[in-house]
């Protein structure tokens, strides 16, 4: 089958969400299909040789950059149109595509969640502000109005309950057209041996008995990254052998003068972009992701395969995988810092507690693996089209 898979970008220095995209070209060629992809920006390092790239990058316009996302749309409908596909899977940030996988969410519901890692009221009121009157946004929006505005439209495959029930209250999409299948991770590179494990904390400067709290997102501000230092205050002064370790982007400036303020000098370590995740979870004793949106994050797969218990809030949408004081915890809010800071104690001060939760995390992984998503991906794409027919 010749698969186009046409996303704005593409690879794991993009994102979390970018990273399964590179994922799944890897696994459907691995399955024997013929696969394409058509994007803005390829990182063709993570890419076999028989993946063809189309590159589509329409030419920046001074003073209408907010334009782009509509121009990116329409170029890649055209390099599409050229060529002959069996299937083509997109994002919803495209309207050329027989299936949907909306890997960020519903525009939305983003925006309703985003301006929530603002304390202050007035805070929140003036980001929304700013959003309503960003004409990138009216793009973004109409982009998706479009795909969803007439019968035939595009399938819907979600990464998550959460983001279903998004879709359906924003543009009231019908349930037998949408389908929940989680993504995946190659738990083939997930590779937590010890001697990966050792030289990890050696490069970090991490003592024997020190535990490490893992945070790794590309986007802080969105993933919780300041509660989590206000909550790593308290954590420091109860455990003494607890270490947070940061990681996923250089922009980190702001947050480093917030972990001076806080006066976690020496107990956090930000480690910038990292290239392998995989030696960090190697490293890790418990990550922690206290996210104020997220529709499905492939870092709780990873921590989940690698066997480390993972706190995180119910606002991911990977939360559906985690059962509470099994195989990690569930927090209300990013903001809810006792609760957060209550949690981490547990796992950092309980070395059994974290040996039992992480064979449960191992125990729930196979169901995670990329392989697994695929077959469900195709076997639901059959399912829904047969439907439609019908």
């Amino acid at each position: 089958m010749r698969v186009a898979l046409n996303f704005a970008s593409v690879g794991a220095r993009r994102g979390g969400a970018e990273k399964y995209v590179s994922t799944l070209a890897r696994s459907l060629a691995a399955a024997g299909h013929e696969v394409h992809i058509v994007a803005e920006h390829v990182d063709r390092s993570e890419l076999p040789g028989d993946v063809r790239v189309h590159e589509v990058r329409p030419r920046k316009l001074p003073g209408l950059r907010w334009l782009h996302p509509y121009r990116f749309a329409a170029a890649s409908a055209r390099e599409l149109e050229r060529h002959k596909f069996d299937l083509v899977i997109g994002s919803a940030h495209v309207w050329r595509k027989d299936v949907c996988i909306p890997i960020h969410g519903c525009r939305r519901a983003l925006l309703d969640n985003a301006p929530e890692r603002f304390r202050s009221r007035s805070a929140r009121a003036l980001w929304r502000l700013g959003k309503l009157a960003n004409p990138k946004q009216w793009v973004y929006r109409w982009i998706e109005r479009r795909q969803f505005a007439q019968a035939g439209g595009p399938l819907m495959i979600v990464p998550s309950r959460r983001v279903a029930e998004e879709f359906r209250r924003w543009h009231d999409l019908e349930s037998d057209m949408m389908a929940v299948v989680h993504l995946g991770v190659e738990f083939d590179r997930v590779a937590v041996d010890l001697g990966t494990r050792e030289s990890f904390r050696r490069w970090c400067g991490l003592r024997p008995d020190d535990v490490a709290v893992l945070f790794a997102a590309r986007n802080y501000a969105i993933k919780g990254l300041a509660p989590l230092l206000e909550s790593f205050v308290g954590v420091a002064r109860a455990c003494p052998t607890a270490r947070l370790l940061v990681c996923g982007s250089n922009r980190d400036a702001s947050y480093r003068r917030q972990a001076a303020r806080l006066g976690l000098h020496g107990r956090v370590q930000f480690l910038g972009f990292v290239k392998d995740l995989q030696e960090c979870l190697a490293g890790a004793d418990v990550v922690a992701l206290p996210t104020f949106y997220d529709t499905c994050s492939l870092v709780v797969f990873e921590a989940l395969g690698a066997g480390v218990p993972v706190v995180t809030t119910r606002a991911n949408g990977a939360a559906e995988l985690v059962s509470d004081g099994i195989n990690g915890y569930l927090i209300d809010l990013p903001w809810s810092t006792n609760q957060l800071a209550n949690r981490l104690q547990r796992l950092i001060l309980d070395a059994r507690l974290r040996q039992q939760m992480g064979q449960q995390a191992r125990i729930r992984a196979p169901g995670l693996a990329i392989e697994s998503s695929v077959r469900k991906t195709l076997a639901t794409i059959g399912r829904l089209h047969r439907r439609r027919a019908a």
